[in-house]
Protein backbone atom coordinates (compact mmCIF):
# COMPACT_ATOMS: atom_id res chain seq x y z
CA UNK A 1 0.00 0.00 0.00
CA UNK A 2 1.42 3.42 -1.00
CA UNK A 3 1.77 5.88 1.40
CA UNK A 4 1.49 3.91 4.67
CA UNK A 5 1.57 6.23 7.44
CA UNK A 6 2.56 4.14 9.42
CA UNK A 7 5.63 3.12 6.78
CA UNK A 8 9.21 3.77 8.99
CA UNK A 9 9.81 7.26 10.29
CA UNK A 10 13.46 7.59 10.03
CA UNK A 11 13.13 10.80 7.97
CA UNK A 12 11.03 12.41 10.49
CA UNK A 13 13.15 11.32 13.60
CA UNK A 14 15.95 13.02 11.99
CA UNK A 15 14.04 16.00 11.20
CA UNK A 16 12.66 16.46 15.16
CA UNK A 17 16.15 15.80 16.22
CA UNK A 18 17.51 18.49 14.06
CA UNK A 19 14.51 20.40 15.76
CA UNK A 20 15.37 19.89 18.98
CA UNK A 21 19.16 20.15 18.97
CA UNK A 22 18.37 23.89 17.15
CA UNK A 23 15.71 24.83 19.61
CA UNK A 24 17.98 23.70 22.65
CA UNK A 25 20.84 26.17 21.55
CA UNK A 26 18.39 29.40 21.00
CA UNK A 27 16.30 28.65 24.61
CA UNK A 28 20.26 28.26 25.92
CA UNK A 29 21.23 31.14 24.63
CA UNK A 30 23.68 29.35 22.71
CA UNK A 31 22.33 31.10 19.45
CA UNK A 32 21.44 34.56 20.56
CA UNK A 33 18.94 36.91 19.52
CA UNK A 34 19.80 38.93 16.48
CA UNK A 35 21.94 36.39 14.89
CA UNK A 36 21.28 34.94 11.46
CA UNK A 37 20.07 31.01 11.71
CA UNK A 38 22.64 29.74 8.44
CA UNK A 39 21.27 26.24 6.86
CA UNK A 40 24.99 25.77 5.89
CA UNK A 41 26.86 26.41 8.74
CA UNK A 42 23.83 24.45 10.89
CA UNK A 43 23.70 21.35 8.54
CA UNK A 44 27.64 21.26 9.17
CA UNK A 45 27.52 21.06 12.99
CA UNK A 46 24.77 19.18 13.08
CA UNK A 47 26.38 16.82 9.97
CA UNK A 48 23.07 16.43 7.80
CA UNK A 49 21.81 17.80 4.70
CA UNK A 50 20.58 21.06 4.49
CA UNK A 51 16.70 19.87 4.23
CA UNK A 52 16.57 18.87 7.80
CA UNK A 53 17.94 21.90 8.71
CA UNK A 54 15.43 24.28 6.73
CA UNK A 55 12.23 22.53 8.18
CA UNK A 56 12.85 22.97 11.71
CA UNK A 57 13.59 26.25 10.94
CA UNK A 58 10.48 26.60 9.64
CA UNK A 59 8.80 24.93 12.55
CA UNK A 60 10.59 26.94 14.88
CA UNK A 61 9.35 29.95 13.25
CA UNK A 62 5.87 29.12 14.05
CA UNK A 63 6.92 28.84 17.18
CA UNK A 64 7.76 32.46 17.96
CA UNK A 65 11.74 31.40 18.22
CA UNK A 66 12.77 32.43 14.71
CA UNK A 67 11.77 35.66 12.55
CA UNK A 68 11.62 34.70 8.42
CA UNK A 69 12.56 37.62 6.96
CA UNK A 70 12.41 38.17 2.93
CA UNK A 71 15.60 37.84 1.26
CA UNK A 72 17.39 38.02 4.53
CA UNK A 73 16.74 34.87 6.05
CA UNK A 74 15.77 33.53 9.87
CA UNK A 75 17.21 35.30 12.69
CA UNK A 76 16.47 34.62 16.50
CA UNK A 77 14.38 36.93 18.10
CA UNK A 78 13.41 38.26 21.56
CA UNK A 79 9.01 38.55 21.54
CA UNK A 80 7.97 42.39 21.18
CA UNK A 81 7.39 44.48 23.94
CA UNK A 82 3.64 43.88 23.62
CA UNK A 83 4.27 39.79 22.83
CA UNK A 84 6.59 39.34 26.18
CA UNK A 85 3.72 41.05 28.27
CA UNK A 86 0.73 38.63 26.62
CA UNK A 87 3.05 35.55 27.58
CA UNK A 88 3.83 36.60 30.83
CA UNK A 89 0.09 37.52 31.49
CA UNK A 90 -0.40 34.09 30.33
CA UNK A 91 1.99 32.24 32.43
CA UNK A 92 1.04 34.28 35.63
CA UNK A 93 -2.68 33.18 35.42
CA UNK A 94 -1.53 29.33 34.58
CA UNK A 95 1.42 28.93 37.45
CA UNK A 96 -1.23 30.66 39.74
CA UNK A 97 -3.06 28.22 39.26
CA UNK A 98 -0.77 25.58 39.39
CA UNK A 99 0.88 26.52 42.57
CA UNK A 100 -2.88 27.03 44.34
CA UNK A 101 -2.82 22.96 43.47
CA UNK A 102 0.61 22.66 44.23
CA UNK A 103 -0.60 24.41 47.92
CA UNK A 104 -3.11 21.68 48.24
CA UNK A 105 -1.67 19.01 47.74
CA UNK A 106 1.53 19.81 50.13
CA UNK A 107 3.79 17.65 48.65
CA UNK A 108 6.68 18.63 51.04
CA UNK A 109 9.31 16.11 50.24
CA UNK A 110 9.86 17.39 46.57
CA UNK A 111 9.33 21.00 47.68
CA UNK A 112 11.97 20.57 50.47
CA UNK A 113 14.39 19.46 48.45
CA UNK A 114 14.57 23.15 46.85
CA UNK A 115 14.77 24.86 49.64
CA UNK A 116 18.83 24.25 50.10
CA UNK A 117 19.23 24.93 46.30
CA UNK A 118 18.26 28.50 46.63
CA UNK A 119 18.88 29.40 50.03
CA UNK A 120 22.63 28.53 49.01
CA UNK A 121 22.43 31.29 45.95
CA UNK A 122 24.20 34.67 46.42
CA UNK A 123 24.68 37.86 44.24
CA UNK A 124 27.57 35.77 43.20
CA UNK A 125 26.23 33.09 42.04
CA UNK A 126 26.79 32.60 38.20
CA UNK A 127 23.68 33.51 36.04
CA UNK A 128 23.49 30.58 34.18
CA UNK A 129 23.60 27.52 37.32
CA UNK A 130 20.34 30.28 38.77
CA UNK A 131 18.57 30.09 35.47
CA UNK A 132 18.93 26.53 35.38
CA UNK A 133 17.70 25.96 38.60
CA UNK A 134 14.62 28.33 38.03
CA UNK A 135 13.89 26.68 35.22
CA UNK A 136 13.50 23.30 36.91
CA UNK A 137 11.65 24.19 40.02
CA UNK A 138 8.94 25.97 38.12
CA UNK A 139 8.67 22.35 35.78
CA UNK A 140 8.22 20.86 38.97
CA UNK A 141 5.27 23.15 40.26
CA UNK A 142 3.75 22.40 37.50
CA UNK A 143 4.16 18.74 37.54
CA UNK A 144 3.61 18.77 41.35
CA UNK A 145 -0.26 20.48 40.30
CA UNK A 146 -1.33 16.78 38.97
CA UNK A 147 -3.24 18.21 36.55
CA UNK A 148 -2.14 16.97 33.21
CA UNK A 149 -3.93 19.08 30.99
CA UNK A 150 -2.77 22.67 33.08
CA UNK A 151 1.04 20.78 32.87
CA UNK A 152 0.87 20.37 29.10
CA UNK A 153 -0.75 23.70 28.14
CA UNK A 154 2.71 25.26 30.84
CA UNK A 155 5.09 22.52 28.52
CA UNK A 156 3.73 24.19 25.41
CA UNK A 157 4.65 27.63 26.22
CA UNK A 158 7.97 26.72 28.11
CA UNK A 159 10.36 27.28 24.74
CA UNK A 160 9.30 31.25 24.82
CA UNK A 161 9.58 31.44 28.63
CA UNK A 162 12.40 29.82 28.80
CA UNK A 163 14.35 32.41 25.88
CA UNK A 164 12.91 34.91 28.03
CA UNK A 165 14.44 33.62 30.96
CA UNK A 166 18.02 34.95 30.51
CA UNK A 167 16.78 38.88 30.12
CA UNK A 168 14.70 38.76 32.18
CA UNK A 169 17.32 38.86 35.22
CA UNK A 170 19.17 41.79 34.10
CA UNK A 171 20.09 44.57 36.43
CA UNK A 172 18.86 42.43 39.36
CA UNK A 173 20.53 40.78 42.53
CA UNK A 174 20.45 36.85 42.23
CA UNK A 175 20.12 37.00 46.00
CA UNK A 176 16.69 38.71 45.22
CA UNK A 177 15.07 35.72 43.20
CA UNK A 178 16.84 33.21 44.96
CA UNK A 179 14.78 34.29 48.45
CA UNK A 180 11.12 34.33 46.16
CA UNK A 181 11.99 31.25 45.49
CA UNK A 182 12.42 30.01 49.35
CA UNK A 183 9.44 32.53 49.98
CA UNK A 184 6.98 30.74 47.72
CA UNK A 185 8.52 27.38 49.30
CA UNK A 186 7.23 28.80 52.45
CA UNK A 187 3.62 29.71 51.69
CA UNK A 188 3.08 26.94 49.89
CA UNK A 189 3.95 24.48 53.31
CA UNK A 190 1.67 26.53 55.45
CA UNK A 191 -0.98 25.54 53.04
CA UNK A 192 -2.60 29.11 52.72
CA UNK A 193 -3.10 29.19 48.74
CA UNK A 194 -3.87 33.16 49.15
CA UNK A 195 -0.11 33.70 50.59
CA UNK A 196 1.17 31.20 47.91
CA UNK A 197 -0.46 33.23 45.05
CA UNK A 198 1.15 36.30 46.34
CA UNK A 199 4.52 35.17 46.49
CA UNK A 200 4.41 33.68 42.97
CA UNK A 201 2.99 36.99 40.99
CA UNK A 202 5.46 38.67 43.19
CA UNK A 203 8.32 36.76 41.51
CA UNK A 204 6.62 36.70 38.19
CA UNK A 205 5.76 40.57 38.01
CA UNK A 206 9.81 41.14 38.83
CA UNK A 207 11.04 38.85 36.39
CA UNK A 208 8.17 40.34 33.49
CA UNK A 209 9.65 44.14 34.46
CA UNK A 210 13.04 42.52 33.97
CA UNK A 211 12.07 41.60 30.93
CA UNK A 212 10.51 44.27 29.43
CA UNK A 213 13.24 46.96 30.48
CA UNK A 214 15.82 44.50 28.42
CA UNK A 215 13.41 44.70 25.39
CA UNK A 216 12.55 48.43 25.44
CA UNK A 217 16.77 48.79 26.05
CA UNK A 218 16.94 46.50 22.83
CA UNK A 219 14.00 46.75 20.47
CA UNK A 220 16.53 45.98 17.58
CA UNK A 221 16.52 42.49 19.09
CA UNK A 222 12.62 41.90 19.39
CA UNK A 223 10.66 39.83 16.88
CA UNK A 224 9.28 43.53 15.25
CA UNK A 225 12.53 45.19 15.47
CA UNK A 226 10.49 47.38 16.94
CA UNK A 227 10.01 49.76 20.42
CA UNK A 228 6.28 49.04 21.19
CA UNK A 229 5.61 51.09 24.21
CA UNK A 230 3.03 49.86 26.48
Amino acid sequence: MQNDPLSPARNIDLRQIVYEKIKEAIVEGIIRPGERLSEVDLADKLAVSRTPVREAIRQLAQTGLVTLEPRRGAFVSLPTIKDASDLYDLRTHMEIIAVRLVTLNQPIEELEYWRPVFSAMTDQTETSHYLAEDRKFHASLYELSRNRYLTMMLHNIADLINLCRHYSVEGIPLSTFAYEHVAIIDAIETGDPDKAEAELRAHLERSRGGLLNYLREHPELTASGKNNNL
